[in-house]
């Protein structure tokens, strides 16, 4: 698989473009040429909504979850939406690696409950809990410098991967 059959969402997520339906393509192709026109978010996400429900994908396509990322990616720059923390993160994994929550919590013998209330920032996971999740998840815990955060997040950097896509 080549750099441009995949997209990378801000929490680093890669996303398989290979073997899209040919109205995926055009789909991505009417978004990346609105979001190259800088719109403000919430009109970006209006339209993309609006767009992708005319469409009749599928919220399991691909497609829904780059709408999501590029609407991110807008807002964070815009001073709308926060950066990503810890909790976006995790919750990915979560997804990729399980399934779902309620898998990972089954499997992995986590309180749901504890974990709902982190994800919806009533509560926080201690240090000794947060390392037990990052080993049942085969993942790490890493710092960076928020220039390299802001660099990933960056719409011009979706931009380009979308436009190397769909060019």
């Amino acid at each position: 698989m080549t750099k441009k059959e995949t997209f990378q969402t801000i929490t680093g997520r890669t996303l398989s473009l290979e073997g899209l339906e040919e109205r995926e393509r055009e789909f991505l192709a009417a978004v990346q040429r609105m979001y190259e026109e800088q719109p403000e978010w919430s009109e970006f996400a209006s339209w993309w909504a609006e767009a992708f429900r005319r469409s009749r994908l599928s919220v399991d396509s691909v497609c829904y979850r780059i709408c999501q990322d590029l609407e991110a990616r807008l807002g964070i720059v815009q001073g709308k939406v926060s950066p990503p923390d810890y909790r976006d993160y995790l919750a990915d994994l979560i997804e990729v690696r399980f399934g779902s929550r309620y898998r990972f919590c089954k499997e992995t013998g986590t309180d749901p409950g504890h974990l709902s209330r982190v994800f919806a920032s009533r509560s926080e996971f201690s240090l000794h809990a947060l390392r037990m999740i990052l080993e049942k998840l085969d993942a790490a815990l890493v710092i960076e410098p928020a220039e390299d955060l802001a660099n990933r997040v960056s719409p011009e950097r979706a931009a380009r991967a979308l436009a190397a896509f769909t060019r």
